[in-house]
């Protein structure tokens, strides 16, 4: 049987466990309203624009992320980037920010850090990595495991490494209607009746001045 030290040493392990696996680091990060975030999560000079979430174990810097997003576990975003067509790709070399506990130089060589930018309604699945500088069109869908490395058009479905246009979720005109609709900056009583038309595309575009 256990005596009570080592009830007590396992059970302090077990709360030290619980809240390494659900400690989140958070700089400059300036959320929406509902804005759901789910441990564990860094993000650093962020902004998350209302009505979107980030599913658990993101690592997100310098991007804006729109409304009505959806972002899926071990998300992976505007991250710093390595020269390749130097020397060395070390960052002891061409960065002041000390990764390994020191620089060689006193100024930054680069731009580590290149803003990203999200629209509205996107949608990232599973395991996806964005690089610095990217930005992403309004009701874009990002496959699970896809890299990006360029700008992805609005309502483009993308997968792969790197990810590249499948199809598009609408057509030309349609795309270009929802892009001059705006819907997801409607007031709170037209963003209730989008539920009426969630499935009828025609109909919501149609009727939307009824709104």
């Amino acid at each position: 049987m256990l005596n009570k030290l080592e009830i007590y040493f396992k059970r302090s392990l077990s709360v030290i466990g619980n809240i390494l696996r659900n400690s989140n680091l958070s700089q400059n990060l300036i959320k929406g309203k509902y804005v759901k975030l789910y441990p564990k999560y860094t993000i650093i000079d962020t902004t998350i624009e209302d009505y979107s979430y980030v599913a658990t174990n993101s690592n997100i810097r310098n991007t804006t992320i729109g409304k009505f997003c959806s972002i899926g576990p071990n998300f992976m975003c505007g991250l710093a980037c390595h020269p390749i067509n130097g020397v060395s790709t070390s960052p002891v070399f061409y960065s002041i920010r000390k990764q390994c506990g020191t620089t060689l130089h006193k100024s930054n060589k680069i731009e580590e850090f290149k803003n990203v930018k999200i629209g509205n309604d996107v949608f990232i699945g599973v395991n996806v990595l964005i690089i610095g500088g990217v930005n992403i069109g309004n009701g874009a869908v990002i496959g699970a495991g896809s890299v990006v490395t360029k700008d992805i058009p609005p309502y483009a479905i993308v997968g792969g490494v790197p990810a590249k246009v499948i199809k598009y979720r609408f057509s030309q005109n349609i795309i270009d209607e929802f892009e001059k609709l705006q819907w997801w900056n409607f007031p709170i009583e037209k963003l209730t009746k989008v539920e009426k038309y969630l499935f009828d595309v025609h109909g919501f575009i149609k009727n939307n001045n009824a709104f």
